[in-house]
């Protein structure tokens, strides 16, 4: 029975190993710079989580190592990865998964092109595939990522955003893209279209529930456990569900200090600690989480039209997973 990410891990360790294999060999470069920097950061730690999502799509719905869910956990990865080197850019940020940004090393300039060949690289791999249905997928997923970055970046110190402005950067940042994945699986497994739909249920539920799980670690992680810097969205200026919750719940004097704090140029260790504190007043973070746990309970509900299979538990878990994680 396959019940933690342990479980999983263990019972797809040579699956996992075979397809970290292939992401590397999938680079496909002689370009010293972009071998640094992608090598860099597709090996800062990541658990490669879409990959494996992808994997266990397929492998529920009877794909067995045609080599195609290789490839294509390889472009989702890709297309993950250029998208945090660009968010890193964008973001001005430091630190990634607990060491230096790959901007803070080699420069703006640098990121965003390696970023770019990355997309470009997985694009590349997707047609090579010659399957019309992955490529539609693959298309809409990047268009609908990109359209997340600039709602997003219209949304910056917007105290008064919305719960469905935020719902829908998240879809289109981190939903569309597991969705993605788990979708693909159905697609090279030529499952019938029930099946598809209830694995793109399944990612898009999970996806939110990551994203929302993962914006309230921002303000409750334990920093050294996860690599994540505390107070980084709030000092970006990112008006994450926690925050919308908490501008819901304070009082008036309450609000206009986070308005206050959320336009400053800086945020100083006294902001954070004064949102904290009020997010720990009323609850918000607890608040997020179990609204998180409710839409991980949707995705697992979602495989109801699976068999049990060593797959179907293994995504049950994930599911947990995402919301369980260290705090």
């Amino acid at each position: 029975m396959i019940t933690t990410i342990q479980d999983i891990l263990k019972e797809y360790k040579s699956d996992m190993e075979r397809m970290e294999s292939h992401i590397h060999e999938s680079l496909g470069t002689d370009v010293a710079l972009i071998q640094q920097v992608s090598k860099y950061i597709l090996g800062a730690g990541g658990k490669r989580f879409r990959p494996l999502l992808h994997l266990l799509s397929a492998r529920i719905c009877g794909y067995r190592s045609h080599d195609a869910e290789y490839v294509l956990g390889s472009v989702v990865e890709f297309i993950h990865t250029a998208s945090l080197l660009h968010d890193d850019v964008i973001d001005e940020a430091k630190v990634r998964r607990g060491q230096s940004a790959a901007n803070s090393i080699w420069g703006n300039q640098a990121s965003i092109l390696v970023g770019d060949y990355l997309y470009s690289k997985a694009l590349y791999h997707g047609v090579r595939l010659h399957n019309q249905r992955v490529m539609d997928v693959l298309s809409e997923t990047t268009t609908a990522m990109s359209e997340g970055e600039v709602l997003q970046l219209m949304q910056i110190q917007n105290p008064e955003m919305t719960e469905a402005d935020y719902f829908r950067i998240v879809e289109c940042k981190t939903g569309v893209l597991i969705t993605a994945a788990c979708r693909l699986g159905a697609v090279i497994g030529k499952a019938p279209l029930s099946q598809e739909d209830a694995l793109a249920a399944y990612g898009r539920k999970l996806g939110l529930a990551f994203q929302v799980t993962d914006d309230t670690l921002d303000y409750s992680a334990d920093q050294k456990q996860l690599g994540k810097v505390l107070g980084k969205d709030l000092a970006e200026g990112k008006v994450t569900l926690p925050l919308i919750y908490l501008m819901r719940e304070a009082d008036h004097n309450e609000q206009g200090a986070i308005r206050t704090i959320l336009s400053a140029d800086a945020m100083t260790d006294e902001d954070l600690a004064y949102t904290i504190k009020l997010m720990e007043k009323y609850g918000v973070v607890d608040e997020a989480i179990r609204y998180a746990q409710s839409l991980a309970d949707d995705a697992k509900a979602a495989l109801a039209v699976f068999p049990d299979s060593p797959a179907r538990q293994a995504l049950s878990a994930l599911a947990d997973y995402v919301v369980q994680r260290e705090r």
